[in-house]
């Protein structure tokens, strides 16, 4: 007898077997492979409890009769099905109602709700949630429904909101020694690109980072966008002295009128921010360096040209380095015509061309005094040396701006929202920030070399916090 012989008697008594002995009906497999005819079968969400609640219902209804459940037509309630379970009982069937979601008291859908909830707190448009649930066939919530929702919900945000910026203001009151004064930095947000109807104020504080105060402003206000951020301004400051609290320093982006009311109005520091003086010295020094040919010598010298980040640099070094004094921040900036001419006798004790007898400069030296009195006109014209006194304390507003594209995220500047809509995705956005700002990062990035920038480094890909 062969291995085939044996094989085959093998088989056949083992099929005898199972003839003899039959055992139980095989387990459905839990797999299920679609075919191309059930790809638009509905889909619908199911909360835990609903599954949890068929299950009991079915295994109580083997017990109790020999039939199978079957279901009747799918009823789609927004995101949620109904439908009722009935037995193949001819006599004296038994039918179940069953919904993929609980109720809440007032009968309203708990999926439902938490998809409503997800929309307001998301900041997604309606449209995109219309063409999503749309493409995907999970349902839909009408926009009745929707709206019922958002004026529930509102109030809410509103509430949140309030505790969220009493809990920051009384955070950045406890991060000072004496007690006595609070410095703030504020920026104004457009809700349009041109003749905005809203405008957002924000106000946050100096040593926390946090919202202390968003003003929502309209033309309903100020029929002229341009005036909303002193209207924004003077709303804060009335604020801040309804709670007791003294503003000692602001920093803002140099909003004329502004500098005009904490001067006139207000016995507070004003200071404008950094940033935005020393990139208009950048574009100044960057017309007088290049230009075209036949106006070289005249308004522009070859001699300037590798000139345009080391003298916003060396500007950073003199806002960062005048001990808060007026005159001898005004003297750095001038001393930086005498650096690019190799004379470094006004140059700080520290630096390396006063310390290192081998220095040698490693720009152009300026010889030509056409290029050395139009870098002269470049400094004397900019504001931060006309207005020197709001830059001593070197204050930056960057956390504002921040805070702004954050805002980006609820309040699309293409999209013209109402009232209630604009104020909730506000609220939304300053809760947002302060539970998020400064919190640890997740992921290391590896910046690339601004000497070489053509140099492309690897990045650590970002992973999902925990926090």
């Amino acid at each position: 007898m062969g291995n085939l012989q044996v094989l085959e008697a093998l088989f056949e008594k083992w099929f005898d077997n199972e003839d003899e002995n039959p055992g139980p009906a095989m387990c459905p497999s839990t797999y299920i492979r679609t075919k191309k005819t059930d790809v638009n079968q509905k889909i619908f969400f199911i909360a835990e409890d609903s599954f949890r609640r068929c299950i009991q219902v079915s295994e109580w209804h083997a017990r109790q009769c020999s039939h199978n459940l079957c279901t009747n037509r799918l009823i789609q309630k927004g995101h949620v099905v109904k439908t009722n379970l009935k037995c193949g009982n001819q006599e004296t069937p038994h039918v179940f109602s069953w919904s993929s979601s609980p109720y809440f008291p007032t009968k309203e859908y708990l999926i439902n709700s938490r998809v409503n909830h997800g929309i307001v707190c998301s900041g997604i448009l309606p449209s995109d949630y219309k063409r999503f649930v749309s493409g995907s066939g999970i349902g839909m919530l009408n926009e009745e429904k929707r709206t019922s929702f958002f004026n529930k919900h509102q109030q809410h945000i509103q509430e949140e909101y309030n505790e969220c910026i009493d809990t920051a203001l009384l955070e950045e009151i406890a991060s000072y020694e004496d007690l006595d004064s609070i410095d703030i930095m504020s920026d104004a947000r457009h809700g349009w690109r041109k003749n905005a109807k809203d405008t957002s104020v924000v106000a946050i504080g100096e040593k926390t980072h946090k919202v202390l105060k968003c003003e929502h402003v309209t033309k309903a206000h100020d029929i002229v966008s341009q005036r909303h951020e002193k209207v924004g301004t003077v709303r804060i400051y009335q604020y801040m002295k309804d709670k007791d609290v003294r503003v000692g320093v602001h920093c803002h982006d140099r909003n004329l009128s502004i500098n005009k009311y904490i001067r006139e109005e207000t016995e507070i520091l004003n200071q404008n921010d950094t940033w935005h003086c020393v990139k208009a010295m950048k574009t100044a020094v960057k017309k007088i360096s290049s230009g075209p040919q036949y106006s070289k010598g005249k308004t522009w010298s070859f001699q300037l040209s590798d000139k345009v980040e080391p003298v916003a640099t060396h500007v950073h070094w003199c806002i960062r380095n005048c001990y808060q004094q007026k005159e001898m921040f005004k003297s750095s900036l001038l001393n930086i015509v005498d650096h690019y001419k190799n004379i470094h006798t006004g140059c700080s004790e520290s630096s390396r061309c006063r310390k290192d007898t081998n220095y040698e400069p490693s720009r152009i030296v300026i010889s030509d005094p056409v290029a050395e009195k139009l870098l002269v006109n470049a400094i004397l014209g900019s504001n931060i040396y006309k207005y020197a006194n709001d830059y001593t304390l070197g204050r930056d507003t960057f956390y504002v701006e921040s805070f702004n594209n954050v805002i980006n995220i609820y309040q699309n500047k293409r999209i013209s929202f109402g009232d209630l809509q604009y104020n909730a995705r506000n609220n939304l956005a300053v809760c947002h920030w302060n539970e998020n700002v400064d919190r640890e990062y997740t992921s290391v990035s590896h910046l690339n070399d601004h000497r070489r920038p053509r140099c492309k480094k690897g990045k650590k890909k970002l992973q999902k916090s925990n926090v």
